[in-house]
């Protein structure tokens, strides 16, 4: 049995940030992750990466942030449809990478929300450095 994977500690994540949740599954594994609300209806996101998230060149791997925005992007067209919302399309351009152990802030865009698709835009971030864009197509089903 493995044990469980390590949370990042109180000091590492950055203030006004809170445990997003529920924090389980997917989630638990690759994160945990967290949100900062910013404005009404709106949220920063992040995550401490750590060595579970290295790949062999020694820097993130693209899946572990991909996975994150995948997340943190279905989560807005949820919270913006106030209904729940599931991934059909998702397209990611890889543009820097970032040192594992880096603090991995997410930024979230609705591009445009109809009754029953939500298209959204994703970026993740280290250090201001931009790591991945991505564009995403969500089903909005009926409440």
């Amino acid at each position: 049995m493995s044990a469980a994977p390590p949370t990042a500690s109180p000091s590492a994540v950055p203030p006004g940030f809170k445990l997003m949740l529920p924090n389980d599954g997917f989630m638990s594994n690759n994160g945990p992750y967290y949100l900062r609300r910013i404005t009404e209806g709106g949220y920063a996101y992040g995550f401490q990466s750590d060595e579970r998230h290295r790949n062999p060149n020694n820097v993130l791997h693209g899946g572990a942030v991909i996975g994150f925005l995948d997340t943190i992007m279905g989560h807005f067209a949820a919270s913006s449809a106030k209904r729940p919302t599931a991934t059909i399309g998702f397209d990611c351009r890889f543009l820097a990478s970032a040192p594992p152990g880096a603090w991995i802030e997410g930024r979230v865009i609705m591009r445009r929300l109809a009754r029953t698709l939500a298209f959204v835009d994703g970026e993740a971030l280290a250090d201001g450095k931009l790591l991945v864009a991505a564009s995403g197509i969500f089903k909005v089903f009926e409440g």
